[in-house]
């Protein structure tokens, strides 16, 4: 009997460490599931990316350089210095050229790189860092603002007048029938070409290279055009 309440309650004591076990083990799985995992960055990130830079600092630069190199030469001519002394007004000038056409160059890829796009925007914010940094030492800090602000109007508009819209806006633009000059279309460039064969050919007529029918073919067809071009100046005109 004593041996088999023993045995008893050793069989018992097993099942609920067992049990102990399986709820431990439950537990610890229902655990694991409510871990919060670290946040993981996206598989595909933003890189800024701008090919190209450094080449076209270092080129703007240099050309910033021999402006004004030439600037401070003629500078010196026009003032009457000494010619001794003129190789110090070129390298004056040219520093400030450096200076100035760097930081311009450097804050306009600056911008490039953040927008990650060309415009006439980064010109503008690259010429207000630039008259910010110059009124800034002329003027102190309460100059930067206004330096900022005409710098960028200043390189807005001249990035806009050399800017392809502005030229494509230039083509679109048509001037009065009136007015003495004016752009020759295409169809009117490609006109004056085939008139000039018609006269190279009607010289040739001239010298007796053509028969009769050809030449009269060829004057037909330079009267015609004749016509058909003081229609369409007439036209032009009447607008």
């Amino acid at each position: 009997m004593g041996g088999g309440s023993f045995w008893r309650k050793e069989k018992k004591k097993k099942k609920e460490d067992d049990d102990g076990g399986a709820a431990y083990t439950t537990t610890t799985k229902n655990t694991n599931n409510d871990i919060i995992k670290p946040l993981s960055l996206p598989s595909n990130p933003m890189i800024l990316r701008n090919p190209g830079w450094l080449e076209r600092v270092v080129e703007g630069t240099f050309y910033c350089g021999c402006a004004g190199v030439a600037s401070g030469l003629a500078f010196a001519l026009v003032r009457g210095r000494p010619v001794s002394v003129a190789p110090h007004y070129a390298l004056n000038m040219a520093t400030n050229f450096v200076v100035v056409g760097g930081t311009f160059l450097g804050s306009k890829e600056t911008a490039k790189l953040l927008r990650q796009r060309d415009g006439v925007m980064n010109d503008m914010i690259a010429g207000g860092v630039t008259g910010s940094a110059i009124w800034g030492l002329y003027r102190g800090v309460s100059g930067a603002p206004s330096g900022f602000l005409l710098g960028g109007v200043v390189a807005g508009m001249g990035s806009a007048m050399l800017s392809e819209e502005l030229g494509k806006a230039f083509d679109a633009f048509e001037l009065p029938g009136w007015f003495p000059v004016r752009k020759i279309t295409e169809e009117e460039e490609r006109e004056m070409e085939e008139e000039k064969l018609l006269h190279s050919r009607m010289r040739r007529v001239m010298m007796g290279e053509f028969d009769e029918n050809e030449a009269a073919r060829l004057r037909n067809e330079l009267l015609v055009r004749r016509q058909v071009k003081k229609e369409r100046e007439r036209d032009r005109m009447a607008k």
